[in-house]
C-alpha cells in the first residue's frame, strides 16, 4: 500500500500531479491513500482514493511518500512505515527562510528515508549535496510509483 503525506492539498503542479497519481494507482488496483490536513474545497482534481487526517500516517505500514519539506520531520517519526521517501520535486529549501542546512540535512541524510529526485540533473545536485537517491521518478510517474511499493 502506498500513502502520500501532505500538509495542505491544494491547486499546484505538484499537488495536481500527485492526486492525479494516486486517482490512477486506485484505478489500477494498487492500495494508496492521501493521508493530509485538509483538501482545499476548491481543489481542480477529484480525490478517488482514501483521505485520512495526517497523524494517521503514524499508524500506517505500507509505503509512505511525502513531497512536502514541511513533513520530512514527521516522516523520520513514522516507525511502523515499511518504506519512507521524500521526493525532492523541486528545490524549494531554496525558498524557506531562515533554514539551516543542518536541519536540512539531518533528514535528508537519515538512513530511514529514502531520496526519490525527479530528473537525472537533480539527482546529480541531490548526490552532491546530501546522499544518492534511491530513485528518479519524473512527475509522479505511476509505474515508478508501483516499483516502490
Amino acid at each position: 500500500m502506498i500513502g502520500v503525506l501532505m500538509g495542505s492539498v491544494y491547486d499546484s503542479p505538484k499537488n495536481i500531479l500527485a492526486v492525479k497519481s494516486i486517482n490512477k494507482l486506485k484505478e489500477e488496483g494498487v492500495d494508496s491513500c492521501l493521508f493530509c490536513d485538509i483538501v482545499n474545497l476548491n481543489f481542480s482534481v477529484p480525490v478517488k482514493t482514501s483521505v485520512l487526517q495526517r497523524a494517521h500516517a503514524f499508524n500506517f505500514n505500507g509505503t509512505i511518500i511525502t513531497h512536502d519539506l514541511s513533513m520530512v520531520q514527521e516522516l523520520k517519526n513514522m516507525v511502523y512505515a515499511n518504506k519512507r521517501y521524500i521526493y525532492l520535486y523541486d528545490f524549494d529549501w531554496m525558498r524557506i527562510q531562515d533554514l539551516h542546512f543542518s536541519h536540512l540535512s539531518s533528514t535528508l541524510m537519515d538512513d530511514q528515508i529514502e531520496i526519490i529526485a525527479r530528473s537525472d540533473s537533480h539527482a546529480k545536485m541531490i548526490s552532491d549535496l546530501f546522499k544518492k537517491p534511491a530513485h528518479v521518478m519524473k512527475y509522479w510517474d505511476v509505474q515508478a510509483l508501483k516499483e516502490l511499493d
